[in-house]
């Protein structure tokens, strides 16, 4: 009688407390969390920019500088600025992409001259001292509509340039940071800055600093690291 009782109280044991741990151990293991097996996420900002093949000198001109600001938008931003910091980003991720990387200016030290056309013949003659093979002149737009947005290309009628332009759009097109507002190769000589079409030149003009939305893209940083690698991969797809 003691015995069967015994064997009685291991069976309710058994029932009660050891099944109910082995099913729960099964459920663990078919239900496993899922985990993050990388330490970040690969973005434009991060990723590896493909390499050139023809090691080309590309010249980038930082519009303005010095006591030309070019558009101000408030006390504290001003064209010249933002110019300087996109150019340097932009040159920054062509070096990374096996590019030589010179500029018409790395600072806002920049000479004075009487006039807009003398400035723009000494950017190119600095770009042709330094054997550049590409020049890319950085601007930016403003308009009395603050509803005006969006960015525009230009350069000179070469086929190449003009490949180069349109990629340089779609990349641009890719980042929805703003709206694209055309490419011209038409009318270039009506911008003194692609006249010499012994070398090859793009006009990027990024966006309306009158706009808000374009004015905040383009002073984010991040905005700014994706811009240039949009450039820098399109270069590297057309000009190789």
């Amino acid at each position: 009688m003691k015995r069967a009782f015994v064997y009685f109280l291991i069976a309710i044991f058994l029932l009660l407390v050891v099944q109910p741990n082995i099913q729960t151990s099964d459920v663990d293991k078919n239900n496993r969390v899922p985990t993050n097996t990388t330490n970040s996420i690969t973005t434009n900002e991060n990723a590896d920019i493909p390499q050139s093949e023809s090691k080309a000198t590309i010249c980038i001109d930082p519009a303005n500088g010095g006591t030309d600001t070019g558009y101000v938008v408030d006390e504290n931003t001003s064209e010249k600025d933002i110019n300087l910091t996109i150019s340097l980003k932009i040159g920054e991720a062509l070096q990374k992409a096996g590019y030589n990387v010179v500029y018409t200016r790395t600072d806002d030290n920049f000479e004075t001259y009487s006039s807009e056309d003398d400035s723009t013949k000494a950017r190119i003659n600095l770009a042709i001292d330094q054997n550049a093979d590409y020049f890319i002149s950085v601007q930016m737009n403003n308009d009395e509509d603050r509803l005006t947005k969006g960015y525009s290309l230009f350069t000179q009628s070469n086929e190449d340039m003009i490949n180069l332009a349109q990629a340089i759009s779609e990349k641009l097109n890719n980042l929805s940071y703003s709206t694209f507002g055309g490419l011209d190769s038409d009318h270039y000589a009506n911008f003194p800055i692609l006249q010499d079409r012994d070398l090859p030149s793009v006009l990027l003009e990024l966006g309306y600093l009158t706009n808000a939305d374009d004015l905040t893209n383009l002073t984010d940083e991040s905005f700014q690291n994706k811009i240039a690698y949009a450039i820098a991969e399109a270069f590297v797809e057309t000009i190789n």
